[in-house]
């Protein structure tokens, strides 16, 4: 604050080197909340990169200490992905271990016995099952009989690095 002007978003974000987000849900804390230590301009109740902040010097409260609570990060999105991408490994290794003890298996049985196995883990999505089981296929895993297309085969794979038996147990 120098010569009655007042830092923005940006000046303050360059000076904490912050993330932008943090920097919203602090600044939001600090001047729109139940203590308003900062006060903020225009005094409305979003902050954008064009508002203006000064030190509240008329800021006073009874208790030596406060808390400021900072408002929650949205990582929902980010919950989701990563339960979908840990769903799809729990997927793979049902369905890899499941063909390795039976080498060949009809399409709606396998897809039944891995609905089954999965279900103290979570309701698995039948679409779910069947698009990891044609990744599966891609990735040399399974294949399809030639004679009957409903009918899967387990390809028995040496050189694999990443053993699914083995990734699903981190599941467990």
């Amino acid at each position: 604050m120098v010569n009655n002007i007042y830092p923005n978003n940006s000046e303050i974000k360059s000076q904490l080197n912050l993330a932008n987000d943090d920097l919203i849900r602090l600044l939001q804390s600090l001047s729109c909340a139940k203590y308003k230590i900062l006060i903020k301009e225009p005094s409305n109740t979003t902050v954008s990169s064009s508002d203006y902040f000064e030190l509240n010097s008329k800021f006073i409260d009874r208790m030596s200490w406060i808390r400021v609570p900072l408002p929650p990060v949205d990582e929902r999105k980010n919950v989701v992905e990563n339960v979908g991408k840990d769903r799809r490994y729990a997927i793979d290794a049902c369905i890899v271990r499941i063909m390795k003890s039976r080498k060949v298996l009809p399409d709606q049985q396998l897809v039944a016995e891995c609905s089954e196995q999965l279900s103290s883990m979570f309701k698995p999505n039948l679409k779910a099952i069947k698009k990891q089981m044609e990744d599966l296929i891609t990735r040399d895993y399974l294949e399809r009989d030639q004679d009957n297309q409903n009918l899967f085969k387990y390809l028995a794979r040496t050189n694999n690095l990443v053993s699914y038996d083995l990734l699903f147990l981190v599941f467990i």
